[in-house]
């Protein structure tokens, strides 16, 4: 009866919605775009094998309760913004099908790996959405425990929503856990210590925390802060705590985001900020005072003004300065460097004060090369 029960369920999966072409694999499940029958609507599937051929009875058991547990989590958690959401779920003797949203630029893991490294304004708005997740999970005692950059998906609007928890579990206050479970360069050094100690007391919420902090310290250098070709090695690393904010790929990178990575990725679980401290810390307040920030039509203003004004000087001393150039320039090609000092003094007056000390090449180079072309179209236009 439970098998005819089960297989009517894969069946009306079928009816309801299409299967399409494979956009992500697990060790034992894939994830399919499917399109729902009626609305047109697309999604993802998660289909989930559940066959005795693949694994043996002790493994069949322990995916199937681990896909229940995160069925039941997932329920638990549905409605937050920065939470994936599952829509749909089946059961059938061969298959689990779990019917989430559909998150078309994929896992956070892949556009890092497109763009290298992401700007702090970027990493402050994606950590401050992940975080807002943990909180929204440690308030009902969830831990999910598989923190990382595979397990955090992208809309089409690039905002984020947390996935697979396969490892999440609800722990009672007061309680800790014991497991040995995540992703060896995102695991916190309780966790380690716990499964090597057996006086350890366990682990708890922390662990999240822990590896928030070793995707903040990705997402801004492009690589973990702890890594090394032998695993013992990098294990070790991650059990003192020991990285670095190495150069050059913190040479621009903020105070207030160094100390944000330095109070997550601290070895002792109780110093370590929780997600509403994360939350509070000066870096995502300076993100809400940017969200405020208005538009001001007589700072606009002023910028036009002050722009115009210093293209009329420049083309004040052009002109003062043109029949003596060209005799010049007749007799000695290289005095166009007195030019190039002239346009030099002219970009570093408009963007010296405006721009920060690593900005300024660039905005100077781009006003030397708007200025040259403006000098060449006057000279052309003149008779």
């Amino acid at each position: 009866w439970q098998t005819a029960v089960e297989e009517e369920r894969a069946k009306e999966f079928y009816q309801k919605y299409d299967p399409k072409e494979v956009i992500g694999r697990g060790v034992s499940s894939v994830v399919r775009r499917c399109v729902h029958r009626h609305t047109g609507q697309e999604l993802a599937v998660k289909i989930i094998e559940i066959t005795a051929e693949k694994m043996t009875a002790e493994q069949l058991e322990e995916v199937k309760s681990a896909t229940l547990k995160e069925i039941q989590v997932l329920n638990m958690v549905k409605g937050h913004s920065s939470i994936i959401t599952l829509i749909d779920s089946y059961e059938s003797t061969t298959f689990i099908f779990l019917v989430f949203d559909l998150m078309r630029r994929g896992e956070l893991f892949d556009y890092l790996t497109e763009k290298v490294t992401l700007s702090e304004k970027e990493t402050r708005s994606l950590m401050r959405a992940l975080l807002e997740a943990v909180q929204y999970l440690h308030s009902r005692n969830i831990v999910h425990r598989d923190l990382k950059p595979e397990n955090i998906l992208l809309d089409d609007q690039g905002l984020l929503k947390l996935s697979d928890f396969g490892f999440s579990v609800q722990l009672p206050p007061g309680q800790k856990l014991r497991e040995l479970c995540g992703t060896p360069g995102y695991l916190a050094p309780e966790i380690l210590k716990c499964s090597m100690d057996e006086t350890h007391p366990g682990y708890g919420q922390e662990v999240d925390l822990w590896a928030c902090g070793v995707i903040l310290y990705t997402l801004l250098a492009g690589s973990p802060p702890f890594w090394h070709r032998k695993q013992m090695l990098m294990l070790r690393m991650i059990m003192e705590g020991r990285y670095q904010f190495s150069s050059p790929d913190w040479d621009d990178r903020s105070d207030t985001v160094r100390d944000l990575v330095a109070r997550l990725l601290l070895v002792e679980p109780a110093g370590r900020l929780t997600a509403q401290q994360a939350l509070a810390h000066p870096f995502f307040r300076q993100y809400q005072r940017e969200d405020a920030r208005v538009f001001s039509p007589r700072k606009s203003f002023r910028v036009l003004i002050l722009s115009v004004l210093a293209c009329i000087r420049m083309y004040g001393r052009y002109r003062r300065l043109r029949p003596l150039t060209r005799e010049v320039l007749a007799r000695d090609p290289y005095s166009v460097r007195g030019i190039r000092r002239l346009i030099d003094g002219c970009a570093f007056r408009i963007y010296g004060h405006w721009v920060k000390k690593g900005e300024q090449q660039n905005r100077a180079a781009l006003f030397q090369n708007t200025a040259k072309i403006m000098l060449l179209g006057l000279e052309e236009l003149e008779p």
